[in-house]
């Protein structure tokens, strides 16, 4: 598959839509999507949207409780001004770090994720991926022991609230495909001490040469806006961005699974 690509909508039905977009995700593991027409209500369209181009996930959580999941579809990420910074990243103003969204979901991963826009920031927020081929090439150049330790792991578990999974960080199957399941403050606490310094160890690397880099495509969405990736197939996080007051910033995010 190859990496990203935008796709704009010149239609505002969503079934149309979805079969467009359909097709695209059998070729790119991120989709930026720009409606042409006026969408109407953003919410209506979206849930028929996803409703057609896969099986729809409750990714709810409520943050208050851990991360209890609440059964609902769609979970806000929105500034708020009334959430410290670090008690929600989805609720704050700074930078996330590289993640998948499905790290610490056994039984509820979807395959693929999607933001839609209703407010942007002043400035920054944008949206960062990052390639699992382009990430491989440069770590076999620069950390190749990094990377075998990442390959080549027992399982990692990830955790949140009732929620948990264990996986390796990185896998490369057979067929050469690579697949990431990682979300460094995720893990879980009662893992082992090994598996604690690599979770640490990756994430510096991400931080320090990575994130910021060349390797990271920005996507920015307008209001009205989407965007769409296979969740295991690369990394995504956020860059730090400029509000004046609560909701200045405001995106829902579902995930779902594919259907052929």
């Amino acid at each position: 598959m190859d990496f990203i690509t935008e796709v704009k909508l010149r239609t505002n039905d969503p079934l149309e839509a979805a079969k467009i977009v359909r097709e695209a995700l059998k070729k790119y593991k991120v989709i930026k999507i720009i409606p042409e027409w006026y969408l109407g209500d953003l919410r209506a369209f979206y849930d028929l949207f996803t409703e057609n181009v896969g099986e729809p996930l409750s990714i709810g959580e409520d943050f208050t409780k851990g991360g209890v999941t609440t059964g609902e579809k769609w979970l806000e990420i929105r500034y708020d001004a009334d959430v410290p910074d670090m008690a929600a990243f989805r609720h704050s103003k700074n930078a996330q770090p590289l993640h998948t969204d499905g790290a610490y979901s056994h039984d509820n991963a979807a395959d693929i994720m999607i933001f839609y826009c209703i407010n942007k920031a002043v400035k920054g927020g944008a949206t960062t991926f990052i390639d699992g081929p382009v990430l491989i090439e440069y770590m076999e150049e620069n950390a190749p022991e990094l990377l075998e330790k990442l390959k080549t792991s027992d399982k990692i578990k990830y955790s949140k609230a009732e929620q948990y999974r264990s996986e390796r960080i990185i896998d490369i199957k057979e067929d050469g495909q690579i697949q990431f399941n990682y979300n460094y403050y995720c893990i879980d606490p009662n893992e082992t001490e090994e598996h604690k310094l690599l979770n640490k160890e990756f994430f510096d690397f991400l931080q320090g040469y990575v994130a910021h880099s060349h390797m990271a495509e920005k996507v920015t969405l307008n209001p009205g806006e989407a965007v769409l990736w296979w969740d295991d197939l690369v990394l995504h996080g956020r860059t730090s961005y400029d509000v004046k007051k609560t909701n200045d910033r405001f995106i829902w995010k579902t995930g779902f699974n594919w259907k052929d």
